[in-house]
């Protein structure tokens, strides 16, 4: 081969490898909804398939997808996540973890191994609905847990939202008597 040859495809087998590289990192997108079911079932925000689930894995699955939908981020519920492991094949559940949570990750063992991202919303897509009951729709019904047959699901993390800030009275009093004194300035200097 000549050394024009050996160029060119060394020049296209860079390109591939550039356009290998560029969709891999479109591979770990997660996919976004929001699915809602009828009450009390909660809505599905998105789902992916994690390489590895983990708390670390699940949180950046979680606000990748908060981020994709323009919703605040998330953290781990206390810090920990509180993973609960669910044993057998349970395909759809109802389950009280026993505190306040915003969002769940459910894991989906098998070969269509999926992370599916819950609200706890009473399928109303807003929080202020929920009910910290976790409650997911039937395996099967799209796009929760759609292998053949559907597979069982394997743990529960949970996460919170930010905390809903109430400014306090002595802020408020401060905020204004602030305003009422810029006005009093104001009018001072216009006449």
């Amino acid at each position: 081969m000549n050394t024009k040859k050996i160029k060119m495809l060394t020049a296209m087998l860079g390109a591939v490898l550039i356009m290998l590289g560029m969709a891999a990192s479109g591979w770990a997108v997660p996919v976004t909804g929001p699915w809602s079911y009828s009450p009390p079932t909660d809505s599905i925000l998105g789902y992916e398939s994690l390489d590895e689930a983990n708390e670390a894995t699940e949180l950046a699955f979680v606000n990748d997808v908060l981020t994709a939908l323009s919703m605040p981020s998330a953290s781990l519920y206390n810090g920990t996540g509180a993973k609960v492991d669910i044993p057998g094949d349970v395909k759809a559940i109802s389950y009280t973890p026993g505190f306040d949570w915003d969002y769940a990750v459910v894991k989906v063992d098998g070969p269509n191994d999926y992370s599916y991202l819950f609200m706890d919303d009473n399928s109303s897509l807003s929080l202020l609905s929920g009910d910290n009951i976790l409650t997911t729709p039937a395996a099967g019904t799209f796009p929760y847990n759609m292998g053949n047959p559907p597979l069982g699901i394997s743990h529960i993390t949970w996460f919170v939202g930010p905390p809903t800030s109430v400014p306090e009275p002595a802020t408020m009093l401060l905020l204004g008597s602030g305003l009422v004194g810029l006005w009093v300035l104001r009018r001072k200097f216009i006449k």
